[in-house]
């Protein structure tokens, strides 16, 4: 059976960001006019390769890729990503890892993604949303003084780039704006019917604050250097102001 995988959509070439950590820039089209960017997180662990929120590449991107090391697993983060997992799967001897019930795309887990269980590189954990209304996680690794891989939960945006107008404008409606932050728009879809959005997601992002870590890198903005933990504890006492108060 041929199966149409969602062609490439447009994207910018594989660049370095940390030893063993790589990005690629690329976009998703919400509607006609209506574009933002995307990342794909690179991480290599000795000869092999894990891409975190993948992102199909065109063919000469793909062979630089492959000149990276062998591409051996792919790690879905949230639920409404993953147009383009099913055809990695299927093209690459690859472990695919995801949480329960994030089924939005294909395929199904060959490994799923749990609060503190196995992952694909030793030494490093993930961290699940648990009360989140549909499957989200972060990937926390010790390289580098600490790294933290996310999807939509946290968010740092600085030059729009890979958005198109119509889709910078319609992010800034729905309350994103420049630096690190818990998108608006995300947590009201993450927080249940009858649910108190201030509050609701707070103890999942007071877990995370327990990780020691100094880069982030999300399915969508910017790359955050050096400085990851203090902005992104920022964001979160902006977007629960009761946190320090409770404490």
């Amino acid at each position: 059976m041929r199966i149409n995988y969602p062609e490439p959509q447009p994207h910018g070439e594989i660049r370095q960001l940390l030893p063993d950590l790589f990005f690629v820039p690329g976009t998703v089209k919400l509607a006609p006019a209506v574009t933002i960017n995307r990342n794909m997180a690179i991480v290599r662990w000795q000869e092999e390769l894990i891409l975190v929120n993948p992102i199909r590449l065109r063919p000469a991107q793909e062979e630089k890729l492959q000149d990276l090391g062998r591409i051996a697993h792919a790690v879905r983060l949230g639920y409404h990503h993953g147009q383009d997992d099913l055809y990695y799967r299927d093209h690459f001897d690859l472990t695919f890892w995801r949480q329960t019930g994030s089924n939005f795309y294909p395929p199904s887990a060959d490994r799923l993604v749990r609060d503190g269980g196995v992952c694909p590189i030793p030494g490093s954990r993930f961290v699940e949303l648990r009360y989140s209304r549909y499957p989200e996680a972060f990937w926390w690794l010790p390289f580098n003084d600490g790294l933290l891989l996310g999807c939509d939960a946290l968010q740092y945006w600085g030059k729009w780039s890979g958005c198109s107008w119509f889709g910078r404008n319609l992010l800034r409606l729905s309350g994103m704006r420049s630096g690190m932050q818990v998108p608006p728009a995300w947590r009201t879809r993450m927080t249940p019917e009858g649910r108190d959005q201030r509050c609701w997601l707070q103890e999942d992002f007071e877990r995370l604050l327990q990780l020691p870590f100094l880069h982030f890198l999300a399915a969508h903005g910017e790359f955050c250097a050096d400085r990851a933990h203090e902005e992104v504890t920022a964001a979160i006492s902006r977007a629960f102001p009761g946190l320090y108060k409770a404490a």
